[in-house]
This record gives C-alpha cells, sequence and structure tokens, in this order.
C-alpha cells in the first residue's frame, strides 16, 4: 500500500534525523508499506540528509523556500491575523508537487507528523484516510512559551499558539485517527475536537543511539540524568546531595559525580561541593563500565531521562519506589530500589564495588526496555493502528483530479 507522508523530514541540525518520533515511525511502516515523503526545506545545504532519505525511503516530494523570504511572509501573515508556523511552511511548489502526484498514484492513507503539513492534508481528497500524529502538540509548545519571559515576547507566543490551534483542531475534526506522545497531549487534541479518537503512542528508545556494548571507563561514576525541572525536583536532588552522597564517597572516595540533563536548571546547583554539571542532550559520555545510574526523585520526574535512558546501555540504577513503578520494573532485578537515605547509598556502594553486579542488573534493565520501551514496541503499534485505518476505509483510493480547496492556511 502507498502511503503519504507529510512531516518535518529535516530537523535542526542539532537533532538528527534518526532520532525524530517521525523517522522511527515511518522506518517501520516502510517495512510493510510504500512510502512518499513530503516535505519542505529552508537548508541549502541539506543535500546529505535528503540523499540519506532517498537512500532509505526512496520516494520524496519536497520543495525549498528561501529562509529570508519565508521568514518576512510568515511576520507579515501574523500580524494579518494568520500563522507564522503555517505560513512558513507554504509553498506553492509543493503544493502543485502533491496534486500532480495525487492524480497519477493511489494513496491508501495520508500521515500527518507536523502540524505545519496539515494544511497540506486538508487539500487532499476526503476519501483518503487521514491519521495525524500531534506528538507532543506543536501548538502547546507555544503555549508554554508564553507562559515564560516577557511581554511583548509572551504575547507573540500566545497569539501564535491561538491560530495554530485552529489549524490542529480542523485537522483533528477531519483525521479518521489521531495519535500523542503523552497523555497530556491526547487530552488537548481531545479539547480541540472532543469526537475525534486519539491514541496515545509514546516515545521511544533507540537502542542503538546508547548501544549494546558498554565502553570501558577508568573512574568510578554515579549519574543523575535530570533536567530537575521544579524546585521540588531540585529540593530532591539536594536532600540526595547532603544524605547520601556523602555516604558514597566515604566508601569510593574517587567516585565521580555529574548531573546532566537536556534543559538542566543551573539555579543552585553549581554550589554544591564535588558535583559536576553538564548540561546537555546527549547522556552517553557519562555511561561506560563503571557507572552507577540514580533517580533519587520522590516528585514529578522524567523516568525517561533518569531511568529509562541508562538502562539502554545497561548501566545499573539504584531508583526510588516510585520509579521503579513507573517503569514496571522487577526491584533487585532490572532496577535496585531504595527510598531510605542509607539504604539509597549502600546500593550504590555495592554496584560501583562489584562489575559482576552491576553487569547483572545492566542486563535486565537493558532487556526491560527492549521488551517495552524501544522503537521497535511502539512503532509496531503504530503500524498496527495504521493497518487497521485503512482496512476499515475499504483500500486505497485511485487517482483522480485533485479538487480545488480552499485551504484552511488561508486564515
Amino acid at each position: 500500500m502507498n502511503i503519504l507522508m507529510l512531516g518535518r523530514w529535516l530537523p535542526p541540525p542539532r537533532f538528527p534525523v534518526r532520532s525524530t518520533r517521525e523517522y522511527q515511525f515511518a522506518r517501520h511502516l516502510a517495512r510493510t508499506h510504500r512510502l512518499t515523503l513530503a516535505f519542505v526545506t529552508d537548508n541549502q545545504d541539506a543535500a546529505g540528509t535528503i540523499s540519506l532519505l532517498r537512500s532509505e525511503f526512496g520516494d520524496l516530494e519536497f520543495a525549498s523556500v528561501p529562509r529570508g523570504w519565508q521568514s518576512l511572509m510568515s511576520a507579515l501573515r501574523l500580524a494579518t491575523g494568520g500563522s507564522c508556523t503555517l505560513s512558513y511552511a507554504r509553498s506553492a511548489a509543493l503544493r502543485t508537487r502533491l496534486a500532480d502526484r495525487l492524480k497519477s498514484t493511489s494513496y491508501g492513507l495520508v500521515f500527518v507528523s507536523s502540524s505545519s503539513m496539515i494544511q497540506y492534508a486538508l487539500e487532499i481528497d476526503p476519501a483518503i484516510p487521514l491519521a495525524i500524529d500531534f506528538g507532543d502538540v506543536d501548538s502547546e509548545w507555544w503555549r508554554r512559551q508564553s507562559e515564560r519571559g516577557a511581554f511583548p515576547g509572551t504575547r507573540f507566543f500566545h497569539t501564535e499558539a491561538a491560530r495554530l490551534r485552529t489549524a490542529e483542531a480542523a485537522g483533528a475534526r477531519r483525521a479518521t485517527r489521531c495519535f500523542a506522545a503523552t497523555d497530556a497531549a491526547a487530552a488537548a487534541i481531545q479539547a480541540l475536537a472532543p469526537e475525534t479518537a486519539v491514541s496515545v503512542v509514546p516515545n521511544g528508545l533507540d537502542l542503538e543511539f546508547f548501544g549494546s556494548g558498554m565502553r570501558r571507563g577508568n573512574t568510578p561514576t554515579v549519574v543523575l540524568n535530570s533536567s530537575l525541572a521544579d524546585e521540588a525536583e531540585i529540593h530532591d536532588f539536594q536532600e540526595f546531595c547532603r544524605t547520601v552522597l556523602p555516604a558514597v564517597r566515604s566508601r569510593v572516595p574517587g567516585v565521580r559525580f555529574v548531573i546532566t540533563g537536556r534543559r538542566l536548571a543551573a539555579a543552585g546547583l553549581g554550589v554544591l561541593p564535588g558535583v559536576e554539571i553538564a548540561p546537555g542532550s546527549d547522556v552517553r559520555p557519562f555511561l561506560h563500565n563503571q557507572t552507577v545510574a540514580v533517580a533519587p526523585l520522590r516528585s514529578a520526574m522524567d523516568v525517561r531521562a533518569l531511568v529509562l535512558e541508562p538502562m539502554a546501555a545497561a548501566v545499573p540504577v539504584v531508583a526510588t519506589t516510585k520509579a521503579c513503578e513507573q517503569v514496571m520494573g522487577r526491584p533487585g532485578h532490572d532496577l535496585v530500589v531504595a527510598d531510605d537515605a542509607l539504604e539509597f547509598a549502600l546500593h550504590v556502594v555495592r554496584l560501583l564495588e562489584s562489575a559482576p553486579l552491576r553487569r547483572e542488573v545492566g542486563d535486565c534493565g537493558r532487556r526491560l526496555v527492549e521488551a517495552n520501551f524501544a522503537w521497535d514496541v511502539y512503532g509496531g503499534r503504530l503500524a498496527e493502528a495504521v493497518d487497521g485505518i485503512v482496512k476499515a476505509s475499504g483500500g486505497p483510493v485511485g487517482p483522480r483530479p485533485a479538487d480545488s480547496l480552499a485551504t484552511l492556511a488561508q486564515g
């Protein structure tokens, strides 16, 4: 079956293509379907990435847009009541190419993975089923930005969130099925279109990215991989440094303690003695055969970063009961559990002092991720849902002249 996938296939350079949600889903769909990837790009140096996509998926439809001109047009569109996100992704050339393609190719499904591309999907024959993966919901990102900073920036973010939300609502109402990365994102979609069907398919772990073979390290290391996004998490971390870390250092004097995270809140952390602050998106440099990861937080926590990413690299984790329950792990097997400070310290020391124990717990943790949290698991779940959508629709719709429909993006 042919599937037309409309998305942001060329992310910013700091986000490799293979790390994106849409790429992982496309890999799984391509196992049993023929995909056409459609997108716009403002990157004049994208030849390498485009070549990579073409070598893996074969069929691309894209158009280049001039960055400066698109930025100007987006600003003008916002000033006149439109969405700058939609305006930036608007291309007459891509619209024409898609119309021509739809005249010659039968598609069983249109799959949208970026809110900016909904405008193209709404111009396609409604007889073709439409699925939209909203991920974390783009308009929600703009809304969150509007709650930070100061005027007039917050007003711009608030306005763009509202206008993009209008597009997302239209897409959700038209879609046969919507997908979201979290329960909160699903609730946001349901608020836009209460009648739409929404399925939660979380982001998976890329096991190849984290690797199955542990590299060698010379220094015993304790890692906490968290952005510490709120005051409660920072308090839990400071308590850990006050009660647990000294006990660990008394038994393992040369231990290195590192905290890393994607959006690390540095306030108040740098003054803690013996703590290395390493903000950034890649925890891998700190994960090696002498590393133990810790998840001591009792408040809201990002278990993906704290627990699952170290597990994916076969690094043993010591965590609270709350963290263990969230990942459905077996205490003492997939990870080590402790809620008392002294007990937590003893478990960390025991792992640091025993290479066989580190390997045993680390290997079990990785198997847990493979079975329950890898992209293969969630990609397979989405592929099954897509097959169900197409089966229920009665099969692909044959080529027909594309109607001249007014686009939602005009607003």
